[in-house]
């Protein structure tokens, strides 16, 4: 790894004590004078007309502040990102379209009484009949979620490229093949929660978890007709998020609350209700179909994704605009035609997680290689080595081609860390199976539009004391982005770290910097912070030098102060140069404002191998992950404990979703309401021989040379999974999650016993 004073090192999270102690303060850790507490009534029902809602009973009960429903709500009642079809409550004489609508909210002066006051709500539905997958929604007939929607259709991407009729004419084998992924739960440990107040100005405060306050200021003032100008959205830190807290979540509830009862509200969803109501991985059912010559070349790709959207648009245009472009992976592709389309259905929201689409993607690609691979009895490495990107390639599809190709050296380096492939023991019913995948995780670098306006800002001000303060809008989700971007602060100035105070996901405070997500902060924050810090640097130096008559180019900051190069003696202490700043009044606060020189959507990309070594009982069914090794192109890496936790989380994640995690749903209900029935890796799933490990490619553009890598693990781990199996087995898996039942019934289909 490469370091610079603090850049490339391992240092302590700036988070790390408040919550090793305790002392960080979460959403529902908060407390405010007058308080009061709101509990939302959900529909029950997927599909149904809401005809009465009887508030009398719980309007009764004393210590109720308010009983909210749609007709006492001011503005729209709609909000939402893509299209702002999302109702706040859904109002007598209209249908809910899944189980996490809203009918009516409650403010008592405690979480029980508020409990018991919903329960008393009475609301009478007319049951309809709902849409429970894409294939009957998308029927001839079907009624319509949105009326506006023909056909169910909730989004449409497609992407040619050369001649792909041709492409399969001039092939000697073709291969076809249907995947089926699961709706997956993004399992964050903290439920939505925040509390909101309107102070004596008028202005309504929202203090939330949250992945984008830009977002959820916007959604506020859709639905409820407040000024922006008066809606303040400040983010607490956020005990995990992967995606599903991207949409906003409970704050325009709240913020309904807290203006109508004319009380600060606290409201804190249970774990059933937060699982019903926030988003998750979209379940996909994707073709995909292979055409190659002899030798392995690949001449064609054809994909099909229909996916389920769930009840309204919210990330789906932009998820499955990834899941198409992933398809192609790290390959050269002469010809492709992929399409994906998003089904509106009365099932679970379907949003961002975690991958963003990209890791349903790999499952069916990588899964047709090695059927791909079996069909030319070629070793399944082999083929992929052949098709790599090679340097100086762009990928074949939407993405930005503009990472220096790194494919061999991770090859290289996965073979390394797997070694000779293991035997299963003499008279064992274990069979070994083995794999090697890989994948092109994308990440933002263009500052993907938000709300209209792309671009990602950051503001740095040094204070007359020489300490420096950040302010970024994005959010810290846990991932470490603001220990990153104080270590860039600390390098541009010279500085130890404890001189350096970051803050987030503050509307008011922090300028514009749109939702944190897709791999996005480090590139993009990272980015405007240089911007700052450069100008900032320019300030200091130019006042030193008048100070010490010498030229500003000669003197650079370190160490805590401003020296002439070469002569150590010669200097100024920092703080002294940052009061004498602020004495003669120089601008000591600046913002840096990044975004791509080229105005479309644009990604940048890195490389990632997977590997595994599995073992499979014929007997039991039961799976055991030998080896599971990640070797991931990180640009330069600047923080390393921090970026390998990424891999190791992001892998586990992988696991999770291809050998356990299914939100099953049944005609629009879930059937997977709480952690009690949904399962999520342990520490005993997690196998003894666990490598990560990173390659240095910096990135040309990105700060310090630094790749957005939060994503990245996650998606060519769960393929890999599913090939070994495979690999043991002789069969082919087209869908997840596998488990013991799947194996036995694998094995009896093949007679392997």
């Amino acid at each position: 790894m490469t370091h610079g004073n603090v850049i490339g090192k391992g240092v302590p999270r700036v988070d790390a004590r408040g919550k090793v102690t305790g002392q960080t303060k979460y959403a529902a850790d908060i407390r405010l004078p007058g308080m009061h507490y709101g509990k939302i009534v959900f529909s029950p029902h997927p599909r149904a007309r809401v005809l009465e809602i009887d508030c009398r009973a719980a309007e009764s009960m004393p210590g109720v502040r308010k009983v909210i429903t749609a007709r006492n709500l001011p503005g729209s009642n709609r909000y939402g990102y893509d299209v702002a079809h999302r109702p706040v409550l859904v109002p007598e004489g209209e249908e809910t379209r899944y189980i996490g609508d809203a009918v009516a909210m409650v403010v008592a002066s405690s979480e029980e009484l508020a409990d018991r006051a919903a329960a008393a709500i009475a609301v009478r539905y007319e049951l309809l009949a709902p849409l429970t997958s894409p294939r009957q929604a998308m029927e001839p007939g079907a009624y319509l979620v949105h009326a506006e929607a023909a056909g169910n259709r909730c989004c449409l991407r497609e992407f040619v490229h050369g001649d792909v009729a041709v492409g399969f004419q001039t092939s000697e084998v073709v291969v076809e093949q249907t995947y089926f992924t699961p709706r997956q739960e993004q399992a964050f440990l903290e439920p939505e929660s925040g509390v909101a107040y309107q102070d004596d100005s008028g202005v309504l405060h929202v203090i939330s978890c949250l992945q984008d306050p830009y977002g959820v200021a916007e959604d506020i003032h859709l639905a409820l007709a407040i000024p922006k100008s008066r809606i303040h959205v400040k983010g607490t830190p956020v005990g995990g998020g992967f995606g599903g807290k991207l949409n906003t979540t409970i704050q325009v509830h709240l913020a309904a609350m807290a203006c109508l009862a004319e009380v600060p509200v606290m409201l804190v969803l249970d774990r059933e209700e937060s699982f019903a109501f926030h988003p998750k991985r979209h379940p996909t059912e994707i073709r995909l179909k292979l055409g190659a010559g002899r030798d392995g070349t690949i001449h064609a790709l054809e994909g099909d994704v229909i996916a389920d959207a769930g009840p309204y648009s919210g990330r789906s245009p932009e998820v499955l605009g990834l899941t198409m472009s992933a398809l192609m992976g790290p390959y050269r592709i002469p010809n492709v035609l992929t399409r994906a389309e998003g089904i509106y259905t009365n099932n679970l929201d379907s949003g961002a997680f975690r991958g963003f689409g990209a890791p349903q993607a790999a499952i069916a690609r990588e899964c047709l290689l090695d059927k791909l691979a079996r069909a030319l009895a070629m070793d399944p490495l082999e083929l992929r080595r052949r098709n790599f990107l090679r340097p100086g390639d762009r990928p074949t599809s939407p993405m930005l081609g503009d990472s220096p190709v790194s494919l061999e050296l991770l090859t290289e380096r996965i073979v390394e860390k797997l070694g000779p492939k293991p035997s299963a023991p003499k008279n064992s019913t274990k069979r070994i199976g083995r794999s090697i995948c890989f994948d092109m995780p994308v990440f933002d670098v263009g500052a993907i539009p938000v709300l209209g306006k792309s671009g990602v800002g950051a503001a740095v001000e040094v204070h007359s004391d020489g300490s420096v303060s950040v302010y970024a809008g994005g959010t810290e989700l846990g991932q470490g982005v603001t220990t990153v971007l104080a270590q860039m602060a600390a390098e541009q100035f010279g500085l130890p770290m404890d001189r350096i105070r970051v803050e987030m996901s503050d509307n008011w405070t922090c300028p514009r910097a749109g939702r944190t997500s897709a791999s996005r902060l480090t590139f993009g924050l990272g980015n405007a912070l240089l911007l700052a810090t450069g100008r900032l640097r320019q300030t200091l130096l130019v006042r030193a030098g008048k100070m010490l008559e010498i030229a500003a180019e000669d003197l650079v900051l370190e160490g805590s102060e401003v020296r002439l190069v070469g002569v150590p003696a010669k200097a100024l202490a920092f703080a002294e140069v940052a009061w004498m700043c602020s004495d003669r009044g120089d601008n000591l606060r600046e913002e840096g404002w990044f975004r791509s020189a080229e105005d479309r959507y644009m990604y940048g990309h890195t490389f990632m191998a997977a590997a595994a070594d599995v073992a499979v009982d014929i007997a039991t069914g039961e799976i055991e992950i030998l080896k599971l090794a990640n070797v991931l192109d990180m640009g330069r890496v600047l923080n390393p404990a921090m970026a390998f936790g990424q891999l190791y989380g992001g892998a586990i994640q992988a696991l999770g979703y291809g050998l356990m995690e299914n939100m099953v749903t049944v005609d629009g209900q879930s059937k997977t309401p709480s952690f009690a029935e949904y399962v999520i890796p342990s520490a005993l799933d997690i196998p003894e021989e666990f490598v990560a490990e990173g390659v240095e490619t910096p990135y040309p553009t990105g700060p310090f040379g630094a790749k957005g890598i939060g994503e990245a693990a996650l998606n060519c781990t769960t393929p890999t999974l599913l090939n070994a199996i495979a690999d043991a087995l002789g069969v082919e898996i087209t869908a997840v999650p596998i488990g013991q039942e799947h194996i036995l019934a694998a094995v009896r289909n093949q007679k392997l016993m």
